[in-house]
């Protein structure tokens, strides 16, 4: 009989009795838990939902959680975690602390888990039980190591371009005020040469807005259809993309954004968290920490020539040609979540 991973993702009703795995499911999570299963079914590994074992079971060698808050903590959201064994508790933090708070700044929810495989920097060198993984890039950069985007010249391309949701958050270290600001001036300032694509622009994103109104913006172009390549493919009809991480205060955090744009051959204009630095490149991106003011940045972009320009992409093709971007891989995470939880077994 194969080991047992058990696993939970905030699984509603529908979702357990391993339905979360049916192709007809309709759950937007269906398709990773089915990725997931499909790596560890390679590997002589079942997955199943935790509601269909017993924990006590030693076949069962782990239940995992993707993703835990405080909500759980109620019996009806999780009748599940305290029945299971400490040590066989394991949970994969991707979240940033913007979006799951009580997860970051402190340990009583961690600690409910034996092990916790985690980006951030800072509770890997805190906390032993954390397990070093890397955010899943949307796009697969291993499929674009050969420039599939060579054939549109530096003339053909528009100027910039952002891909981003509409948001709004209490949380000083949120950049969704920063990216709004940056996006009207633009706007104003280089409308022919600027195109806004995401979700909710078309709307309010705050009650503030909803009771005093808003101005909308003229440079929105609405949603990208399609999954992460559709993304792609758009973008790289741009010399430049504005993407930010949502919060700037999570060191090791660095989401699928700036991998899109580099398989894409759009310079990415990045601000992350200090710390990312070290993780990526010199000379692939521009730091928008180098500029004090959106007019700076526009007067950067505009002044940037063909010959300085393929120096950009030069290197950014360096580096998906490269091991480096594959530790950024979903399956590289798949892998490192299977040797601890299996213990090293092959």
């Amino acid at each position: 009989m194969n080991p047992i991973i058990a696993i939970n993702y905030y699984f509603a009703e529908n979702d357990l009795g391993n339905r979360i795995f049916s192709p007809e499911s309709k759950s937007m999570l269906s398709p990773y838990m089915r990725a997931f299963r499909s790596y560890m079914a390679e590997r002589n590994v079942d997955v199943v939902t935790l509601d269909t074992v017993d924990y006590n079971d030693p076949n069962v060698k782990a239940v995992l959680y993707f993703e835990y808050n405080w909500r759980m903590l109620s019996s009806t959201r999780d009748p599940f975690l305290k029945k299971i064994p400490y040590e066989k508790r394991a949970l994969v933090l991707l979240e940033p602390a913007i979006v799951n708070p009580t997860m970051y700044y402190t340990n009583l929810l961690r600690r409910r888990f034996n092990t916790v495989f985690t980006w951030d920097l800072r509770l890997q060198k805190k906390y032993k039980n954390c397990v070093p993984i890397r955010v899943p890039t949307g796009a697969d950069p291993t499929v674009y190591r050969v420039n599939p985007f060579a054939g549109i010249s530096f003339a053909d391309k528009k100027l910039v371009v952002a891909v981003s949701r509409n948001r709004w958050h209490y949380m000083p270290q949120a950049t969704f005020g920063l990216r709004r600001k940056i996006y009207r001036y633009l706007q104003k300032h280089a409308p022919d040469d600027f195109d806004l694509y995401g979700q909710d622009w078309e709307r309010p994103c705050s009650k503030w807005e909803r009771l005093l109104g808003r101005n909308y913006l003229k440079c929105w172009r609405g949603e990208i259809p399609g999954g992460w390549d559709a993304k792609v493919q758009k973008i790289a009809n741009y010399r430049f993309s504005i993407c930010f991480e949502n919060s700037v205060w999570n060191p090791g955090y660095i989401s699928e954004k700036i991998f899109d744009c580099f398989c894409a051959r759009s310079v990415p204009v990045y601000l992350g968290s200090k710390g990312n630095e070290k993780l990526l490149p010199h000379g692939t991106y521009i730091d928008y920490r180098d500029f004090n003011s959106p007019r700076k940045l526009l007067e950067y972009i505009k002044g940037v020539g063909e010959t300085d320009y393929n120096r950009y992409i030069e290197r950014i093709d360096a580096f998906l040609g490269s091991d480096e971007p594959g530790k950024f891989a979903t399956t590289e995470m798949y892998r490192i979540i299977y040797e601890r939880l299996m213990g090293g077994r092959t």
